[in-house]
C-alpha cells in the first residue's frame, strides 16, 4: 500500500509480552533510537521495538511527530518549552536535547506571533 492510499494513523498496536496494546498516537511522548531498536515512551509505559527510527519517522510522516535530533522523534503536541539557546526541549517531566541541524524544522512547526 503506498502513502497515497494509506489512511492517516491515529494509533499503533505495540507488543507488550504476548499481547498487543492499542496506543493512541497522542499518548506517545517521544521515540528514541537505540541501535537496531527504538524505544517508544508513552505517558505511562516504555516499549522497545525492533525498527529503525528512520522507518518509524517515515511511517509517521505528516503527523505531529518531528525529528529533534539524530536519535529522537518527538510528539510536538506534547512539547511545553523549547530553548534553542540551551539546546533543549521539555515535554511533561522529560528534558530532551536538540540537534542544531534540526532547529529550522522545529521552528517551522512552531506557531508563534
Amino acid at each position: 500500500m503506498n502513502s497515497y492510499n494509506r489512511p492517516k494513523l491515529d494509533h499503533l498496536f505495540l507488543r507488550d509480552g504476548t499481547d498487543y496494546l492499542k496506543i493512541p498516537l497522542s499518548d506517545i511522548q517521544y521515540i528514541e533510537a537505540d541501535g537496531n531498536y527504538a524505544h517508544i515512551q508513552t505517558t505511562d509505559k516504555r516499549f522497545a521495538i525492533k525498527r529503525s527510527l528512520a522507518a518509524i519517522a517515515e511511517e509517521l510522516d505528516g503527523g505531529d511527530f518531528v525529528r529533534v535530533s539524530r536519535g529522537l522523534l518527538v510528539n510536538f503536541t506534547q512539547v511545553s518549552r523549547i530553548s534553542f539557546a540551551e539546546g533543549v526541549l521539555e515535554l511533561n517531566n522529560h528534558q530532551l536535547k536538540l540537534g542544531k541541524a534540526y532547529h529550522s524544522d522545529i521552528k517551522a512547526r512552531m506557531p508563534r506571533l
